[in-house]
């Protein structure tokens, strides 16, 4: 009889007509050994029944002759699986369905001894064991938890089914018998409205997931489902965030034919909290810790590896974005599973060490796992090849014709390529020179004999596109106008940001730099709103219309604000009003692509109070962003200012634009000096 995995070998051979071994070791995770001996036994059983054999050709190649009707053995339902997939098989049924887990009818089903499913559940029993969880035998076997791990250990199981559940089309026995027990472990709910439900929220949301993190959203979700299901109490230590998906919570509840209270459908809504997806802004204060850690990580990578990182915008927004998450996923023991390791090169494992001394002194980060510290250590690396591909080149250069000659060159290597001309110097000082350890390379514009082993160009005084093709074999940079505009940028730190303003005005237009447009850093709350953007009224009666207000502010600046108001309505109806905070402000936002030209933000003040839901507010700052990170700093300050100002009690009380334009200017003078005192 034909059993376990060479049943397999047979459905792929059926599809696969001309193969290879190594092919149907790959797509079965098989070594190519174990296949040969599959063949040979199926060709075994196909000469009893003097039934032409599968060809084996050169070169490992495999050929099912026409005359060959493979599906006769397909027809019998008696079959075997291999040991790792009946120990799959039994501890789903473990952790999910001790009902039929009864010894006698698997021996039928899985066609092996009883011996052999008692060796397999004994096994499985070592490995729960591990977790407090404990199958014993009375009438019947059952599962004691005595720890809170199991919904992650179920979470776990789930998730390394997910993409046999997502599959249209199995290629094995075992993914369908897999796929048709799990389906049934979860009646009366009906797995594909489910997983149609969660593509729908993704949807609505816009929440954008890894491939790895969907897969953890999918199980957590599956797993969930299963607890409302079968009535099982939640662990109460799993669930460190919380959330909501607004009208989607009642299709949930159509779709498992269960009604949820109030802190199961936050914790259901809470699952997205834990991705390393593009979060939606949160009115908390842990957008000022995460902005704390994320200056706390650049500081410290900074002065161990000595290395600039501040100048790197990429990585401060990238660490932003992905802090938030990282901590979530910490507090919430959450694991990332996949093998991350091979993404350190060896040339940056020094990144990687530094990084790891620093997490260990750091009470929360001392708990990470590996693969996060690896993640983390990514977002440093990629920053150290950002600037390694724009770093600047120190130059020693030659020229033997005279100052005037060397100013020629000098000016034209300056304006064309990102270098530091650390000296010049004439042919014949060549060998008296002794900083080499400073120079990155070396071009002359005569022949020399370099005493050390350094890139050497040799180019004419007025360069021509050979001696262009030489600089940039050397690995010169060429320079571009945000290069100059900001390393200038940078040096006039001393000036106040408006006097700097308009210094970079003029300087911008003298450099002829007048029509090109600068990205702009939005730091502060004054950065995004100014007094035209400020609208005072006595009294807004509907959220919507409070909406419709705020974003008709933001249309001066060039926006679309019908088309806003209409995607942060939406926002809203989908995911609640989790962006008002009750009695201080509500911070409005949509989609960047609804529309939104300009970076801005708009702030409504209203007399008496309006309402959302069962939240009250005087205050409504709009936000609109061209992506998804530039706010962020902005946002910060905006916490900042909440929680160490008068801000909010004192825009209350205003009556005009000026008078509150006056006032977050007071209070941002304010954060400044706490921050400068500290």
């Amino acid at each position: 009889m034909v059993k376990g995995r060479m049943l397999n070998v047979i459905k792929y051979l059926e599809k696969h007509k001309e193969t290879g071994y190594r092919q149907i070791a790959e797509a079965m995770d098989e070594t190519t050994r174990a296949i040969r001996y599959d063949i040979d036994k199926i060709n075994d059983e196909l000469s009893l029944q003097k039934l032409p054999l599968i060809e084996k050709l050169p070169k490992g190649k495999l050929k099912v002759p026409e005359s060959l009707d493979l599906s006769i053995f397909l027809e019998d339902n008696e079959f075997v699986f291999s040991a790792k997939e009946r120990i799959k098989i039994l501890r789903l049924m473990i952790l999910f369905d001790t009902t039929n887990l009864n010894i006698r009818k698997l021996s039928e089903i899985l066609q092996v001894s009883r011996r052999s499913i008692q060796n397999d559940i004994e096994e499985i029993q070592q490995e729960l064991e591990e977790d407090d969880i404990y199958l014993e035998y009375k009438n019947g076997f059952y599962l004691i938890e005595k720890s809170k791990k199991s919904y992650e250990v179920r979470s776990k199981e789930i998730r390394s089914h997910i993409k046999t559940l997502y599959k249209t089309h199995l290629t094995t026995t075992y993914e369908a018998y897999i796929k048709n027990l799990i389906y049934k472990m979860f009646l009366p709910v009906d797995l594909n409205e489910l997983f149609l439900w969660i593509d729908g929220l993704l949807k609505k949301t816009g929440w954008i997931f890894s491939d790895q993190t969907y897969k953890w959203y999918v199980a957590n979700i599956c797993t969930f489902t299963w607890y409302m299901i079968k009535e099982k109490d939640l662990p109460e230590h799993e669930w460190g965030k919380t959330g909501e998906i607004g009208d989607s919570l009642k299709d949930y509840e159509k779709c498992i034919g269960k009604t949820l209270d109030h802190k199961q459908s936050e914790i259901l809504a809470g699952f997205e909290k834990y991705t390393n997806k593009y979060v939606h802004l949160e009115v908390t204060d842990n957008l000022i810790n995460i902005a704390d850690l994320t200056q706390m990580l650049i500081d410290k990578m900074q002065e161990r590896l000595r290395i600039d990182f501040k100048q790197d915008g990429v990585l401060i927004k990238g660490l932003l974005n992905h802090l938030g998450p990282m901590v979530d996923r910490i507090k919430g023991n959450v694991q990332l599973h996949d093998d991350v390791s091979q993404f350190i090169p060896d040339e940056y494992q020094y990144v990687y060490v530094a990084l790891k001394e620093i997490l260990r002194k750091d009470k929360l980060l001392a708990h990470m796992t590996e693969n996060e510290e690896i993640y983390l250590a990514m977002y440093f690396i990629g920053s150290l090849r950002r600037m390694q591909k724009n770093s600047y080149m120190n130059v020693l250069l030659i020229c033997g014709f005279g100052y005037g000659t060397t100013v020629v060159v000098k000016d034209a290597l300056l304006n064309s390529y990102q270098v530091f001309v650390k000296k010049s110097i004439s042919a014949y000082q060549v060998k008296h020179f002794t900083d080499w350890e400073d120079i990155d390379v070396v071009i002359s514009t005569v022949d020399v004999e370099l005493p050390v082993d350094k890139p050497f160009a040799r180019v004419n005084v007025i360069f021509n596109q050979d001696d262009y093709i030489k600089l940039d074999l050397l690995g010169l940079q060429k320079r571009n106008v945000l290069t100059n505009y900001f390393a200038i940028e940078r040096r006039l730190d001393f000036l106040n940001d408006e006097d700097k303003h308009r210094v970079m005005a003029v300087i911008k237009e003298e450099l002829g730099y007048k029509e090109v447009k600068m990205p702009r850093k939005f730091k502060t709350l004054s950065d995004l709103l100014g007094v035209d953007d400020i609208k005072c009224v006595k009294q807004i009666d509907d959220w919507k219309d409070a909406v419709k207000a705020s974003t008709d502010i933001l249309k001066h600046h060039g926006n679309d604000g019908d088309r806003y108001c209409e995607n942060v309505i939406e926002g809203i109806e989908v995911r609640g009003f989790y962006s008002v905070t009750d009695e201080v402000f509500a911070l409005l936002h949509g989609s960047e692509n609804a529309g939104i030209q300009v970076s801005c933000m708009s702030l409504l003040i209203s007399e008496q109070p309006v309402r959302f839901g069962e939240k009250e507010v005087n205050l409504i700052f709009c936000l609109a962003s061209r992506d998804k990170k530039e706010h962020i700093p902005v946002v910060t300050r905006l916490m900042r200012m909440v929680s160490r100002t008068d801000l909010i009690k004192d825009l209350k009380e205003c009556r005009t634009p000026e008078d509150a334009m006056a006032v977050i200017r007071r209070c941002e003078k304010e954060v400044e000096q706490h921050a400068a005192n500290h």
